[in-house]
């Protein structure tokens, strides 16, 4: 950039200096002839100025004047050109002294004399009319020749100024030259300022600005830069924040997202999506890439159920303009609560038909019986029937009002040693051996006393079920790391290992309860109500060794630590 602004200043200078001699040159030339020329001009000035102050102008003061200015003079009549008096050699320009006689005025005249001995000179002529007795139209002359030195004195005066403005020139083209870099490294280096300004800026460095003290056009693309650069700052912080925001919300998805290119290659993953695919097989993966390819030709596709290991993800896939994108979400648990449902329907209603065909066929068979005997056995299997259609629907009841958190709970709190021997004289009707253990100083625990009792009412009614007529159960009560357990121990047939995760499923019973009459809904809504009472069953059983099912309950630390009582 210095090179071409130097250059293109010494260009402009070089033009217009040769455009100026160009033109000038004749004006020269021409001044220095009418310089030339100026001097006898002067000699009609001069002559007209002495009529004017004394018009009697005689003929030795004309030869005076003319002889004092190495004039040749003359007085001529116009008609015929005849000299009346004056130099006998006299020469002068044809048709000045006509003109100067007719006109009335002076007149002088210059040529340059085209041949003879004075060929190359130039010869200057004044007329100017005046009066002489008895001669009309006739006119002073005067008359000189410039010489050939005179005019190569002016050519040398015009060669010398020629050589001047020669030297003018070149020393024009070095100023225009160093004036032209010094500008042009000035400009550089401020344009170049601001290549590198918008270098760093492309690089990220919003906080880059241009300093200038010069009001001029490169201050104000600078001013200009500026305003970008805030401009760009704040559009890249907003788009920046944006990012992050959308970035926290794909992070925090509980759905897997996926996006792809053109050739379904990776463009970005959630976490969500990085743990479902690095824990899903060959398959799952093939089955995506799959999808994604379909979306792209035939727009957004779902696939309901695809398998991933131990889980059922859910792929829904959308076109996108450079690629694909698909969400997986991890559908195990909905899937699984949705095959419960149906399960829990399915086995409702087998359970209400059971009872209910029972008492179906009572009603026929009592109205053909005579017998009172057999009459009543139909009726007391009528009432046993009821009794369990009853219970059935009152623990279905509980559970749909558990699930939709319908029950009101009223925590207050509790000692459990009273709740146990409670429990125990609720069940002295079995005859069965109730044996109860009771760790001293266990404090009271915050519950709700009444959905407690029922949690451990069910817990003693499995263990006196599945367990043989004489042998006892346990009640036990102690304290461990904060929690107070209630224990229910039997030894009956047990629960296997593999059933034991099962059993506070709805309807499900374990191998070996086929003997004692239940609906399988027993632990499930025991499980629930410890569940909302903040505490939880554990199990520990062994076929043919009994099962132990504790209730844990966290401590109340506002009840007193400890307490006497006497129960008979």
């Amino acid at each position: 950039m210095r090179v071409w602004l130097t250059a293109l200043f010494m260009l402009v200078t070089g033009f217009a200096a040769v455009t100026a001699y160009e033109i000038v040159r004749p004006i020269m030339e021409d001044s220095l002839t009418r310089a030339s020329e100026a001097a006898f001009d002067q000699v009609g000035e001069q002559f007209e100025s002495e009529i004017v102050r004394n018009p009697d102008f005689s003929t030795p003061r004309i030869k005076s004047f003319a002889t004092s200015r190495g004039l040749q003079w003359g007085i001529v009549r116009a008609e015929d050109g005849e000299p009346l008096k004056g130099d006998p050699n006299l020469d002068w320009i044809p048709g000045v002294v006509e003109k100067a006689v007719a006109e009335r005025r002076g007149v002088s005249n210059s040529i340059r004399v085209p041949s003879g001995e004075r060929a190359g000179q130039i010869q200057a002529t004044y007329a100017s009319p005046i009066t002489v007795p008895n001669a009309e139209g006739t006119a002073v002359v005067f008359n000189t020749f410039y010489t050939e030195s005179d005019v190569r004195n002016a050519e040398k005066a015009l060669d010398r100024i020629e050589s001047i403005a020669l030297l003018a020139g070149i020393l024009a083209l070095f100023i225009a030259g160093v004036a032209g870099y010094v500008a042009a490294t000035l400009i550089s280096r401020r344009v170049s300022r601001l290549g590198l300004a918008a270098e760093r800026l492309a690089a990220g460095n919003f906080d880059e600005r241009i300093k200038t003290h010069i009001e001029d056009e490169v201050g104000y693309l600078g001013a200009a830069f500026n305003s970008m650069a805030v401009s760009l700052k704040s559009a890249f912080g907003q788009v920046e924040q944006e990012k992050k925001r959308g970035g926290a919300i794909l992070d925090g998805m509980t759905d897997g997202v996926v996006g792809v290119d053109r050739d379904l290659e990776p463009v970005f993953t959630n976490p969500r999506a990085r743990e479902i695919l690095e824990s899903s097989g060959l398959d799952f993966h093939t089955r995506l890439q799959e999808i994604l390819a379909k979306s792209r030709y035939s727009g957004p596709v779902t696939e309901p159920e695809a398998d991933a290991g131990d889980r059922i993800i859910e792929i829904r896939a959308a076109p996108l303009e450079e690629g694909a994108l698909a969400i997986l979400r991890d559908v195990t648990e909905e899937r699984r609560i949705q095959r419960a449902k149906s399960a829990f329907i399915a086995n409702a209603s087998h359970e209400l038909k059971t009872p209910l065909f029972a008492l179906s066929g009572y009603l026929e068979m009592i109205e053909d019986e005579e017998d009172e005997e057999v009459r009543a056995d139909f009726l007391e299997g009528m009432r046993v029937a009821t009794e369990r259609l009853q219970n059935l629907a009152k623990t279905l009841l509980d559970l749909s009002r558990l699930d939709a958190n319908a029950v009101t709970f009223r925590m207050e709190e509790l000692y459990l040693e009273d709740l146990l021997h409670e429990l125990r004289r609720d069940f002295e009707y079995t005859g069965r051996p109730l044996r109860l253990h009771v760790e001293k100083d266990v404090p009271a625990v915050e519950t709700d006393p009444n959905q407690l009792h029922r949690t451990l009412t069910i817990l003693m009614d499995n263990a006196l079920k599945y367990s043989e007529g004489g042998s006892p159960v346990d009640l036990d009560l102690h304290r461990e790391n904060g929690n107070a357990i209630v224990s229910v121990s039997d030894r009956g047939c047990g629960i296997p290992e593999p059933e034991q995760p099962h059993i506070f499923e709805r309807f499900y019973r374990a191998e070996g309860s086929s003997r004692a009459d239940g609906t399988g809904l027993g632990l499930a809504l025991a499980q629930e109500i410890m569940h909302h009472l903040g505490g939880e069953i554990r199990v520990q059983s062994k076929p043919d060794a009994g099962s132990t099912f504790s209730v844990v309950l966290p401590l109340s630390e506002k009840a007193p630590l400890s307490r006497t009582l006497t129960h008979s």
